[in-house]
C-alpha cells in the first residue's frame, strides 16, 4: 500500500468518525419539530446509534475477511451518503407516521428507520481499515491505536462543529445534506484518484446524482411553507431549537373569512357537545 493511499484511509476514518457524531446529534434535532425533545427522543437516538455501531463493526469485520477490495467499503460510504440524502426528504412523513404510536416507541421507530442504516454503513469503516492497514501481527496494536485515535479525533471535531456552529447557524436539512455531500466526495475520491481502472465509476456517478437530487428535494420541501394559511417570515436554528415567525396569509386574514371560520368552529363544537356519550357520576 502506498503512503498516499494509507494517508487517505486515515483521512476517511476521520471524516466518517465526524459524520457519525453529526448524524447522531443532528438526527435528534431533525426529529424535534415533530416528536419533541423529551428524554425519549434522545434515548432512542443514542440507543439506535449504539446498536448501529455494533452492527456495523461486526459487518465490517466479516466483509473484510471475505474480500480486501477497498471499493467495497467506499461503496458502503457512498450508500450511507445516499441514505442520508433520502432521510432529508422523508423525515417529515416518517416522523408523522411514528406519532401513531406512543412517544417512546414512535421516536425509537423514527430514529431506527431514518438513521440505523447510514450509521451502520459508516461504522463498517473501522474494522475494514484495520485489516487493510495491518501487514503483520506485530503491527496490529499500533494500527488499531492510530486508526481509533484518528477516528475519535474526527468524532470530536464533528461534535464541536455540530454543537457550536452548524446547529445554531444553519438549517438542519442543509447540514445533513452537506454532510452527505462530503461523504460522497470522500467515496468518489477513492474511485477517481486511487482506482483509475475501476468499472464502478458510472454507478458511483449515478448514485451520487440520485442522492443529490433526493437531498435537494428534501431541502426544497423543508424550505416551503407547511400551511397555506400562514406565510413564513423567518426560519432558523438557535441555541433553543427551531425558530419560526409566521403570519396569516392575506386570504385567511380577511375579516369575512375569519367570521366564517369562527361560525364553522362553533357549529362543530356544538355538534360535538350534543353527541351522547358516557356519563360519569361522582360518588360522595
Amino acid at each position: 500500500m502506498s503512503p498516499g493511499l494509507r494517508r487517505y484511509l486515515y483521512f476517511t476514518a476521520a471524516v466518517t468518525g465526524a459524520a457519525i457524531m453529526i448524524v447522531e446529534i443532528l438526527g435528534a434535532k431533525m426529529l424535534a419539530p415533530y416528536v419533541g425533545t423529551s428524554h425519549f427522543v434522545w434515548t432512542a437516538q443514542i440507543a439506535v446509534t449504539l446498536v448501529a455501531l455494533a452492527a456495523g463493526y461486526y459487518a465490517g469485520g466479516r466483509m473484510v475477511d471475505r474480500s480486501l477490495k477497498l471499493a467495497r467499503i467506499y461503496g458502503c460510504v457512498l450508500m450511507a451518503a445516499i441514505y442520508l440524502c433520502l432521510s432529508v426528504l422523508i423525515v417529515k412523513p416518517v416522523a408523522y407516521w411514528c406519532l401513531d404510536f406512543k412517544l417512546a416507541l414512535g421516536s425509537l421507530l423514527a430514529s431506527a428507520f431514518l438513521f440505523f442504516v447510514p450509521l451502520s454503513l459508516l461504522a463498517m469503516v473501522g474494522p475494514f481499515f484495520i485489516r487493510m492497514l495491518t501487514s503483520a501481527v506485530n503491527g496490529v496494536g499500533g494500527n488499531v491505536g492510530r486508526l481509533t485515535a484518528v477516528s475519535t479525533l474526527g468524532s470530536f471535531v464533528g461534535t464541536v462543529l455540530i454543537g457550536y456552529l452548524l446547529i445554531p447557524f444553519f438549517p438542519n436539512s442543509r447540514t445533513m445534506y452537506f454532510t452527505a455531500i462530503l461523504l460522497m466526495l470522500v467515496s468518489g475520491g477513492h474511485y477517481f484518484v486511487w482506482e483509475h481502472k475501476s468499472r464502478n465509476k458510472p454507478a458511483v456517478v449515478i448514485g451520487s446524482l440520485a442522492g443529490l437530487l433526493l437531498g435537494f428535494a428534501g431541502i426544497r420541501r423543508d424550505s416551503a411553507g407547511h400551511s397555506s394559511e400562514f406565510v413564513e417570515r423567518f426560519r432558523g436554528n438557535s441555541n433553543f431549537g427551531l425558530l419560526q415567525v409566521v403570519v396569516l396569509s392575506e386570504r385567511f386574514s380577511d375579516p369575512e373569512h375569519l367570521r366564517s371560520r369562527d361560525k364553522k368552529e362553533r357549529h362543530t363544537l356544538h355538534l360535538h357537545a350534543a353527541r351522547p356519550g358516557p356519563r360519569v357520576h361522582a360518588a360522595n
